[in-house]
């Protein structure tokens, strides 16, 4: 399988129509090489097979941490992705204190 096929199997196994680029990596079993996963996520973005969305950091101790949502083209990919933002966000903020 290549690794295209593996991300394109990540939304096929898990049902979802978005998942934080993280989770699709995660989920790749065996695991590949963080460049060929990039390099491999980059040609699906090229052939209009995946989108992906950046979101701010809701926190400055986030600034690194990759928060970019992946999802399948189609008519509700953008509601998609915002609900697994919106989801992520309120377990975030429902949990975390700065100090």
């Amino acid at each position: 399988m290549t690794a295209e096929e593996a991300i394109v199997d990540v939304f096929e196994r898990r049902s979802a129509a978005a998942l934080f680029v993280t989770e699709v990596q995660y989920g790749i079993a065996p695991q590949r090489d963080p460049e060929e996963f990039a390099a491999a996520l980059e040609r699906l973005v090229e052939r209009g097979e995946i989108i992906i969305v950046t979101k701010p950091a809701p926190d400055i101790h986030l600034a690194d941490a990759d928060l970019r949502i992946a999802a399948r083209p189609a008519p509700d990919a953008e509601v998609a992705i915002e609900a697994a933002w919106n989801g992520w966000l309120r377990d975030f903020l429902s949990t975390h204190r700065c100090s």
